[in-house]
């Protein structure tokens, strides 16, 4: 695959960029990272948690999954999962950067009653018996990749919101666009 854009991002900030239909997005890490999309052109059709959940049957996207938009449209397929095997991305929390993710989508304007649910990367929470969201040991040891690929054109954004008890604090990510 062709690199088309490659950029690091340091924690505690954001990354927003275009991946069009057929692009993938490479997201390399050790930290939570929040992911959102958007389609390009109509920033109301959005990621949604909850129809993500829903359409795969699952409460934690990996490889082969797709992610949905409010209007149960399909944005993105997961194609690669690093990740997979140690701990499990998120579907359920709410921002843990949400003012980050604010100011990085800020051309948008977007509010935060506006502001969607993200997938939290590598935030691998696990659900207890009696329903309770909780921490499961930090993420992985070494940076990982996950690859997702834009089944529309999209707005993507990602921010690098390192939390302590679920990551490690003080890691980079690399935020990649590549064409098959």
């Amino acid at each position: 695959m062709d690199v088309i854009s490659k950029e690091i991002v340091s924690p505690q900030k954001g990354w927003t960029g275009n991946v069009e239909k057929g692009q993938v997005l490479r997201i390399t890490g050790r930290s939570v990272i929040d992911f959102n999309a958007f389609k390009s052109g109509d920033i109301g059709e959005y990621f949604d948690t909850a129809r993500t959940r829903i359409y795969n049957l699952n409460m934690y996207p990996t490889k082969g999954h797709r992610l949905f938009s409010k209007q149960n449209n399909p944005m993105m397929r997961f194609i690669e999962d690093g990740f997979s095997g140690i701990g499990l991305h998120d579907l359920q929390s709410g921002h843990g950067c949400a003012e980050g993710m604010l100011s990085i989508l800020s051309n948008l304007n977007i509010t935060f009653l506006d502001l969607p649910d993200p997938m939290g990367l590598f935030r691998n929470l696990a659900i207890t018996q009696d329903g309770r969201i909780r921490p499961k040991p930090k993420g992985p040891p070494k940076p990982v990749s996950v690859e997702l690929e834009a089944e529309i054109n999209l707005i993507c954004a990602v921010m690098n919101c390192p939390a302590s008890e679920t990551s490690a604090s003080g890691a980079d990510a690399v935020i990649t666009v590549l064409q098959p």
